[in-house]
């Protein structure tokens, strides 16, 4: 199958059944990236903060980097274009629904319980970027303490930790964070660290 179809299909997929959101379908993402080879779980974690650090929603600005890395330019297009077309014919037919049957009790509860499965999948997800970001090696070889902690990322950590508490406590919008803790890794998470 050419590689530009196989990228829309791919992400075709993810833009159909992809619910809750960029967090909720990162492990989606991140199943569907790793069949093209072309990125590895380091570089996929960086394709996880350059899509959170550009404006524009999460799955598309993931789409567009996995398919520019995959195929270029136009591997880029194809993938951006997958996960788009589902997802606005999915909400247009989906909203008019919904609006339509607004008082059924079966689209209350139906809605009522993807809402848990969301949350879910954002916990799938920070598993998947937390093995990558904070470990150094795949945290299922761990048999004792005392490995976990020669494994572990003191500075990752750390900055995670500080980003939360930006972020939650003092109310610190997003986009500063990220400028703040990428100054702070190019200066702190140098290959040694790392």
């Amino acid at each position: 199958m050419n590689i530009l179809l196989k990228l829309f299909l791919t992400f075709a997929k993810i833009g159909l059944i992809g619910f809750g959101g960029g967090m909720a379908i990162l492990p989606l993402i991140y199943e569907s990236v790793i069949l093209f080879e072309a990125i590895d779980g380091d570089e996929f974690a960086n394709l996880f903060a350059i899509s959170q650090a550009t404006p524009g929603p999460l799955a598309v600005n993931a789409a567009t980097f996995a398919g520019f890395e995959a195929a270029g330019v136009s591997g880029a297009a194809a993938a951006t274009l997958g996960v788009a077309v589902p997802s606005f014919i999915l909400v247009a037919v989906c909203s008019r629904f919904i609006n339509r049957n607004k008082e059924s009790v079966l689209i209350k509860g139906a809605l009522e319980g993807v809402r848990p499965v969301s949350v879910g999948m954002i916990m799938a997800g920070f598993i998947i970027m937390g093995k990558t970001t904070l470990l150094s090696e795949d945290f299922q070889q761990v048999v004792a303490v005392t490995q976990l902690m020669e494994i572990i990322k003191p500075v990752q950590i750390i900055m995670a930790i500080a980003a939360f508490i930006l972020a939650k406590k003092f109310k610190i919008k997003a986009f500063t964070i990220i400028i703040i803790m990428g100054i702070l890794g190019a200066f702190l998470c140098k290959g040694a660290i790392i």
